[in-house]
């Protein structure tokens, strides 16, 4: 059975000695576990750790761990890379192993927070060696923390992300797995479980098991699970995309890497394509909306580009997700913005959507454009 759209829970010894069975008879599918906290030291081990392996894997429940990292540079995020390996001997888990990078407890602030880039350095430092070691990794992080202090898309393109934000919807634009939605405070059904307490919940958006098994993660080997079907590791598609400015075409750009465009020229055609799935989209010249187009061929003045050489005073992009992807992913959305003339960008439009405040397209009539962005998003 697939755990894609399914939910499950965290947990830790902050817990206590919890009932994973009474978490699988209230309808959770899956489990996270903390492992432990920083540095490779025993005394830092969850002492809940195998206890809750145990209990899980007796109640046919799939699960993941997670460490709560207190590294301040790249050499303790090596050493907590090697403290979460040390409790993964002899075992096979069949969700994530995620990297939990916060500062809840005001640790890191006391001690001189990091910068940003050492932040993501660590990161990268934790998930490349364990992920080296024949795991799947996953970064957790809050909405904020993905938004700012890790905003990096080396990082967040790079990476399985389970995002926190304890909200009725998750509002993170990038790709990600997992969705911590509640825990203390829940937005969308009781913040506890009979007979278990308040523990924090997530959605799965991705077969972890299937795919992990697949894969020969996790200690898995492919020989185990050759009878077993499942689609391949799915990537979020790429954008691509490139404009007609100054009576030329400029160069191609792939999702959120450059914008399209010079600052101070006006744009004046657009073509549009992705690496998977489909899209139509339209441009407005002098107040008037031109017909849709879906091709991507500068060559093609009828349906491989939109624009008429005029200068484009707004844009409206609509995906078409594909159903491999919508199965592991979600149906995604076109997200993008303009630029006024040498002014700052408009707020971000997704597909064409009117409601929360989205106009249904990106710019304003009568305003020539000079720079465009576009990617993919949940």
């Amino acid at each position: 059975m697939s755990i894609a759209g399914k939910k499950g829970v965290d947990i830790s010894s902050s817990n206590g000695s919890i009932d994973i069975e009474k978490i699988k008879n209230a309808g959770y599918e899956f489990v996270m576990i903390r492992c432990g906290c920083g540095n490779d030291d025993t005394n830092q081990d969850d002492s809940q750790f195998e206890n809750n392996v145990r209990k899980c894997e007796t109640v046919g429940l799939p699960w993941g761990v997670y460490l709560y990292s207190y590294a301040l540079n790249t050499a303790e995020a090596k050493s907590e890379a090697q403290h979460v390996l040390r409790l993964l001997k002899g075992k096979k888990p069949t969700m994530p192993i995620a990297f939990d990078m916060e500062d809840a407890d005001g640790y890191k602030s006391r001690n001189g927070m990091p910068s940003n880039k050492m932040l993501i350095d660590i990161c990268k430092t934790f998930l490349s060696i364990v992920r080296n070691a024949g795991y799947y990794v996953s970064l957790y992080a809050s909405l904020s923390w993905l938004e700012n202090q890790l905003n990096d898309s080396s990082l967040l393109d790079g990476y399985d992300i389970w995002v926190a934000q304890w909200s009725s919807k998750c509002q993170f634009n990038g790709s990600f797995g997992m969705w911590q939605y509640g825990g203390e405070i829940n937005y969308l059904e009781s913040n506890s479980i009979p007979g278990v307490g308040v523990i924090d919940k997530s959605y799965a958006y991705i077969d972890y098991p299937t795919l992990i098994k697949q894969k020969g993660l996790n200690g898995w080997s492919k020989s185990e699970t050759q009878a077993v079907e499942t689609p391949e590791l799915v990537s979020m598609p790429d954008s691509i995309y490139c404009v007609r400015a100054g009576g030329r075409w400029l160069p191609e750009v792939k999702n959120l890497t450059d914008f399209a465009g010079i600052q101070g020229v006006p744009i004046t055609d657009i073509a549009i394509k992705f690496s998977e799935g489909s899209c139509k989209y339209r441009v407005m010249v002098n107040g008037q909306w031109l017909p849709y187009v879906t091709g991507y061929d500068s060559n093609d003045i009828i349906n491989g580009y939109a624009g008429n050489g005029n200068p484009i005073e707004a844009v409206e992009v609509y995906y078409n997700t594909p159903e491999r992807i919508a199965k592991c992913l979600g149906y995604l959305r076109a997200k993008y913005r303009v630029s006024p003339i040498n002014r700052d960008y408009y707020d971000w439009q997704y597909d064409d959507e009117t409601s929360n405040g989205q106009d249904g397209y990106a710019g304003c009539f009568g305003t020539a454009i000079d720079r465009f962005q576009l990617v993919l998003s949940k």
